[in-house]
């Protein structure tokens, strides 16, 4: 068994600078970058992204609370909009690789999605 997951940890390692795990995350020289990370560690891993954007995503947050009326209290449901600051980075390993885009929320991530071949050139 052991013997088995050395074999892929190997397979896996010489797989090339970034390549796509089952569950959303990739390899970024040989090491696993996945939801949850923070920018600190992925730029560590990856290095440098090769373009950074940020946007600002709208969402509705519902909000519950108490309420004293008198002598009775309640509790009063809201939907509020508000607004959320989001940073994506993208990840060009050339073009035998697909570009990465790492959606981050509060310096961790939330999202990785695989986009086409890079085109960068060593």
């Amino acid at each position: 068994m052991l013997k088995g997951f050395m074999r892929l940890a190997l397979v896996l390692a010489m797989a090339g600078p970034a390549t796509a795990l089952a569950d959303g995350g990739f390899l970024c020289g040989g090491r696993v970058v996945d939801v949850g990370d923070h920018m600190a560690e992925v730029q560590s891993k990856c290095g440098e992204p090769d373009f950074v954007t940020q946007r600002i995503e709208k969402r509705i947050v519902r909000r519950t609370f108490k309420v004293q009326r008198g002598p009775v209290e309640e509790w009063v449901t809201e939907e509020v909009q508000v607004d959320v600051p989001l940073d994506e980075w993208t990840y060009d390993f050339g073009p035998n690789t697909f570009l990465r885009f790492v959606t981050f929320e509060n310096s961790r991530i939330i999202d990785v999605r695989t986009g086409q071949y890079g085109r960068k050139r060593s």
